[in-house]
């Protein structure tokens, strides 16, 4: 079999995890601009209707799912290769140009730098998707051996993270998420700021989103009144009145990436709170 060169660009899981990746580092660097560019691409171009929305659950299908039994896999093989031929191809290329014109566009190269831990194996399925769609024109020894790959994949166990998600919430940004909290920011953020960044980006957070706010909206108020009982800076006790109207103040209900840069802040302010009370 001849090795194609493969076009990450093209690839829809590759561009979706960077978009995700991306969106994550603007919110934590507090990049409204960049996190709202990130978003408003992610909504614009996978959402249902569009055939990029198509490829991309199907790709998911594929690169995410554990199946137990062999003969299961090798089923879903075959209803994926169904799928995967009734996608409009034209329609699909034509918005997967768009895309990678509006990303050139919005964000310099360094967004293609960003490093996909399952490259090789997102890598494998954008393939086979494209060489299902070439029909008799595609090369067989090479989607004879893309196949096999796949369905070992498919029965591979997957160590999927536990995370509370929407009902609109991909396995594929879950997973993404957890990794990308878990490897380069566990030693940057604490634990309720992780978990709340994960539930905004999975489409603004859960049902229980906003009395998870309304907890640490308390929980840091609580924090601020036993601080004021011990703070001996006459400066710093000058300003706390001002910072519990402020937090008395607080939308718990998030409507923009602002709102949420606020809350971030706000768990770090209660952890360095606790940290100072339990002196």
């Amino acid at each position: 079999m001849n090795k194609k060169s493969h076009n990450k660009k093209r690839n829809v899981g590759i561009i979706y995890e960077q978009l995700i990746l991306t969106l994550t580092d603007a919110l934590v660097n507090n990049d409204m601009k960049g996190a709202a560019n990130a978003k408003r691409i992610i909504k614009k171009y996978f959402v249902s209707g569009k055939e990029l929305y198509k490829e991309h659950r199907l790709f998911n299908s594929l690169a995410d799912y554990h199946i137990t039994d062999g003969s299961l896999a090798t089923r879903i093989l075959q209803e994926a290769r169904s799928a995967a031929v009734q996608h409009n191809k034209f329609r699909l290329n034509k918005e997967k140009s768009q895309l990678i014109k509006e990303i050139n566009y919005v964000f310099d190269q360094n967004f293609y730098k960003r490093r996909v831990k399952d490259y090789k194996k997102y890598a494998t399925v954008q393939r086979l998707l494209n060489n299902w769609r070439e029909g008799s024109q595609g090369d067989l020894q090479e989607r004879v051996i893309l196949e096999s790959q796949i369905h070992e994949t498919l029965l591979t166990e997957k160590a999927l993270p536990k995370i509370e998600k929407t009902e609109n919430a991909s396995t594929l940004v879950v997973k993404i998420m957890t990794e990308k909290f878990n490897s380069k920011y566990a030693s940057k953020l604490n634990e309720t700021q992780k978990t709340l960044i994960k539930n905004y980006a999975l489409n603004g957070g859960t049902a229980n989103f906003d009395k998870t706010l309304n907890n640490i909206k308390e929980k840091s108020l609580k924090s601020l009144h036993l601080y004021e009982r011990t703070c001996t800076n006459d400066v710093v006790r000058s300003k706390i009145d001002s910072v519990k109207n402020q937090l008395n103040e607080l939308n718990e209900t998030i409507n923009s990436d602002t709102d949420m840069a606020k809350f971030l802040t706000l768990c770090h302010l209660c952890e360095q709170l606790s940290g100072d009370n339990n002196e």
